[in-house]
């Protein structure tokens, strides 16, 4: 083992992994404005729907012409089944009702702790060993993301009228991080691409019997040019490209270094809104933002001198 490996996890210093995992968490930053547009003329399930089966079409004539193909074995093939009606059928049903039932406030501080829930099912099922500056960089960005999303949306509120959408939404953060830590051994075997076409399409076959009483019910002549290109972008964009780089992602450093960008996702938010629609970046908003790059740097490169450190002495 050398001095910047543990088990099958490369500790490299930033690289074009890095580039890319920046540019998923500014697409999905950009999304979050786009979903906004689009849920003004379509409801949350036939957008959701329509999204999913774009996005699955569309990944699977990719796949198709690089050649890979889409044959699996048959013991492969159910357990990409499984991870697709957790990751993409069962995320998607928490995450729309919960955010339903819910403040954004409790919402949004409840889903910033996935790359805890994945750390921590990734250390239980010993795909990797997280070093304590993981874990410190992890409640940094927690703190960071905190005092982001709390300048704009209020302190966080735990309420009898929000616990079952509380509920439903942690429950989900658990189908996500079970989703991307029993998905990584599968990348030992197949392309990110692959698995992101088949577990998408898989998830996209679940989810329909939900969404096609919301689909059918759409006056699709009357939705407008920039709610389509907000659905567009969001196929495109924030399921089949960002999910391809996260795989890739884990597949080249592992689940907990590649699950700690999320917490960029509020910070890019933030420039977003000052940049397109002129909101001021408050001082608790600026701070965060640095707590939160401090976070990442430990999780992603900083410890890799801890790590130097334990093997040498």
């Amino acid at each position: 083992m050398t001095n910047t490996q543990i088990g099958d996890v490369d500790y490299k210093k930033f690289g074009a992994t890095d580039v890319l995992m920046l540019s998923a968490m500014l697409f999905w930053a950009l999304n979050l404005s786009f979903v906004k547009i689009a849920l003004r003329e379509l409801s949350p399930l036939g957008f959701n729907g329509i999204r999913l089966l774009f996005a699955s079409v569309v990944l699977v004539i990719i796949l198709v012409l690089s050649g890979e193909g889409l044959k699996v074995e048959r013991k492969t093939f159910w357990k990409l089944v499984v991870l697709g009606l957790i990751g993409n059928t069962a995320y998607q049903m928490l995450f729309i009702h919960g955010i339903d039932l819910t403040t954004a406030s409790n919402s949004a501080i409840i889903i910033a702790m996935a790359p805890v829930f994945i750390a921590l099912l990734s250390s239980i099922m010993k795909h990797e060993r997280v070093h304590a500056a993981a874990w410190a960089g992890i409640v940094f960005s927690f703190v960071g993301f905190y005092l982001v999303i709390s300048s704009q949306l209020g302190s966080f509120q735990f309420s009898s009228l929000s616990v079952r959408g509380d509920m439903l939404i942690f429950c989900g953060n658990i189908c996500w991080a079970v989703f991307i830590v029993f998905s990584k051994p599968l990348l030992e075997r197949m392309s990110p691409l692959k698995l992101t076409t088949l577990t998408m399409a898989a998830g996209t076959v679940f989810f329909l019997p939900f969404c096609i009483k919301d689909i059918s019910h759409i006056p699709y002549q009357d939705i407008s040019l920039k709610a389509w290109g907000s659905l567009l972008y969001s196929g495109l964009f924030a399921l089949v490209i960002c999910y391809v780089i996260w795989y890739a992602s884990v597949q080249r450093v592992g689940n907990t270094k590649t699950a700690i960008y999320d917490y960029l996702i509020p910070v890019f938010t933030v420039i977003f809104a000052y940049l397109i629609i002129d909101e001021r970046i408050t001082g608790q908003q600026a701070v965060g933002a640095l707590i939160i790059f401090v976070g990442v740097y430990l999780a992603r490169i900083g410890y890799t001198k801890f790590i130097r450190n334990s093997n040498t002495n």
